[in-house]
């Protein structure tokens, strides 16, 4: 092999290295961070199935959010579909966080399966306050600052402006846990 030849090739072998280690490092900065992983975690907790019986509601706090979490029995069921009737609501939608565009207020739309009920724990106008549970004219939150009662699907009955603001959830395959979306 000629000289020239011998620097031609150690040449191109030592540019396609650099090339490939600085590709390597290049596609390893594309990655997300150990925070925004984190923050992604957080944005999307998820929660057991089990630990909650059916009638259970409690507020929870998950990223940074109080988190209403109802799961309803056949009794709460069955109240939540006589309560189903759109002329009997003030407002027609309710918001979504995270989303712009709100949702109608069927409870079919606002609930997991029927059962599952997930609602930040704010009520709307008042930030600070967290509605009563299971409480008002019609079972399902109170607002002690405005006097507002709430159905069981979050939507506003009497008193107070606006719907409780949904949050959305997905049953996992097994049908352990659910994933809440609480990316705002």
């Amino acid at each position: 092999m000629k000289e020239t030849n011998f620097l031609y090739v150690t040449t191109a072998l030592a540019t396609c290295l650099a090339m490939m280690v600085g590709g390597y490092f290049l596609a390893r900065t594309a990655q997300p961070s150990a925070d925004v992983l984190a923050a992604m975690e957080e944005a999307t907790p998820s929660i057991n199935v089990g630990d909650f019986e059916p009638g259970e509601v409690r507020v929870l706090r998950l990223g940074n959010l109080p988190i209403i979490v109802w799961r309803r029995d056949e009794a709460d069921m069955a109240l939540a579909n006589r309560q189903n009737d759109a002329s009997s609501w003030k407002v027609k939608y309710s918001s979504v966080l995270g989303r712009a565009e709100p949702l109608y207020a069927e409870d079919a739309n606002l609930t997991l399966n029927g059962e599952w009920f997930f609602a930040v724990a704010h009520a709307p106008g008042s930030p600070g306050w967290v509605p009563l549970l299971r409480a008002g004219n019609f079972d399902g939150f109170f607002d002690v600052k405005y006097a507002g009662h709430y159905d069981l699907a979050g939507r506003i009955r009497y008193q107070g402006r606006d719907n409780l603001t949904v949050v959305l959830a997905e049953l996992s395959e097994d049908g352990q846990t659910i994933q809440l979306d609480l990316r705002q």
